[in-house]
């Protein structure tokens, strides 16, 4: 954990110190002692990005509802404060309990477009936590990814334990009881993916073996012949979402604004538009109850 002496010399010689601050409005307050699954949720840009992502905020609350379970975030820090961190020697950390990221059960990254993807290695890097999934010990945290581009997850494949494949409002639950199950009774980290493998969506990249032609990806042969594919994750309708309880950003955000999902994905269906591909089918939110939403969220 990186004290208040050490953070606020850190902090007065970078930029934007309130990036790395926390403490905003309806942050969690969470209870690490007591929490029997510790997720750090990664978001792989600046904090002003990854605070307008609104799957963000979706996990955050969700895990943080669930009896027994602490999530908190970290963002990418800017080059001023990676820089510092290397300096001084200091690990990334959250903004809640300002721990570092190998101190957690789970770190779940959010793959939102290809761009970020080298900042995925330099937040593992800093965590001190190694790159390849294969050269990581059993005490280390599973790193897991999820969001967009997770539905073409083999450039990064090599670095993650698990990948989430579609929507994550149920799997991400689905992995805290099961991940809690297995720490409660021992299992090993071989063992605790061969569970994750059973929840529908989740993709254990070292549980098959990429065929390359040519240095072109040709085929992702499975090693278990009871585990040879995976289907997409999706919710037959979205989970109720009252607007209230968002996180308001001390930085301002590249959205600033109160973030409501209307719908997702999209009835056009244009082939250059993540949306009306991916998200399929598209599942949209009545009247009433994004109207309802917006008047809580904006009095909240």
């Amino acid at each position: 954990m990186i004290n208040g002496v050490v953070l606020d010399n850190i902090l007065s010689l970078v930029r934007k110190p309130g990036r790395y601050l926390g403490g905003e409005m309806h942050a969690a307050r969470t209870d690490w002692d007591e929490a029997e699954v510790r997720f750090a949720l990664v978001f792989p840009d600046l904090y002003e990005i990854g605070m307008s992502h609104f799957g963000l905020q979706l996990l955050y609350r969700i895990l943080n509802e669930r009896p027994a379970t602490v999530a908190e975030r970290c963002f990418a820090p800017d080059i001023d404060m990676e820089q510092q961190l290397r300096r001084h020697g200091y690990p990334v950390f959250s903004l809640e309990s300002r721990r570092s990221l190998a101190e957690f059960d789970v770190i779940g990254i959010t793959l939102p477009y290809e761009l970020c993807y080298t900042n995925i290695l330099t937040i593992l890097d800093l965590a001190g936590i190694a790159l390849a999934a294969e050269q990581r010990a059993e005490q280390d945290p599973l790193v897991i990814g999820g969001g967009s581009c997770s539905l073409n997850p083999e450039p990064v494949a090599p670095f993650f334990d698990a990948v989430v494949l579609g929507d994550g409002e149920e799997a991400v639950l689905e992995i805290a009881d099961t991940i809690g199950q297995a720490r409660r009774q021992g299992t090993n980290r071989t063992a605790t993916l061969a569970r994750l493998a059973e929840i529908e969506g989740v993709y254990i990249p070292s549980f098959f073996v990429p065929r390359y032609d040519n240095g072109e990806l040709a085929a992702v042969l499975p090693l278990d012949p009871g585990y040879t594919k995976v289907r997409r994750r999706v919710l037959p309708r979205l989970r109720q979402w009252s607007g209230e309880g968002q996180l308001v950003p001390v930085v301002k955000p590249v959205h600033d604004r109160l973030g409501l999902e209307i719908a997702r994905g999209c009835t056009r269906g244009c082939r250059f538009c993540q949306a009306g591909i991916i998200y399929r089918p598209v599942r949209e939110r009545g009247v009433e109850e994004i109207l309802q939403a917006a008047d809580k969220g904006i009095a909240d």
